[in-house]
């Protein structure tokens, strides 16, 4: 009995295994669980002390740190970067950085606009907004940081390189 669900078992593992999808969301997820709760621990001190702008101090604390851990995480298990392993970091770095970027704006917007003021207001504000930003990195990682040489960029819309949009054919200044 025990082989007849082991064998399919191992099957799908290795089959889902193969998937950047599935890697993603495996590795991508402990290192998002790190970095979260890292940003939950400074979030609590910093809050309980009353320091003004508390969560952009601890969104910035949990991004230094946990950069690094994401960008080795990912190119090694996810994405399998075959790349220069600097030029994948600056790559990797300048995704991370809009992301946080935009971190900070989605979090300044919870909190200044919306009011979500409280500590748990903001802890789960910053739940949604990871949810939001996953998806973004994963298809700019995938198309741009970690992309192989000479492939072509997936999901993006490819430019062609001779067409001259002032020479048309037709009425003049339609195109």
């Amino acid at each position: 009995m025990r082989a007849c669900i082991v064998g399919p078992m191992r099957n799908l593992v290795l089959a889902l295994a193969r998937r950047p999808e599935i890697r993603y969301l495996v590795f991508g997820g402990l290192n998002t669980a790190f970095s979260y709760g890292l940003f939950a621990v400074a979030l609590l001190l910093l809050h309980a002390a009353e320091v003004p702008g508390d969560y952009a101090i601890a969104i910035t604390f949990s991004w230094v740190v946990s950069n690094l851990t994401s960008f080795l995480l990912q190119r090694r298990f996810v994405f399998r970067g075959t790349g220069h392993p600097f030029r994948e970091f600056v790559k990797f770095t300048s995704v991370t950085l809009g992301s946080f970027l935009a971190n900070l704006a989605m979090s300044w917007f919870s909190a200044s606009v919306l009011g979500f003021d409280s500590a748990v207001e903001k802890l789960v504000s910053q739940l949604i907004v990871t949810v939001i930003l996953v998806v973004v990195t994963y298809v700019l990682h995938k198309t741009f940081s970690f992309r192989k040489p000479g492939a072509e960029p997936t999901g993006m819309v490819a430019v062609e390189d001779d067409v001259d949009l002032t020479q048309s054919e037709g009425a003049p200044g339609q195109l």
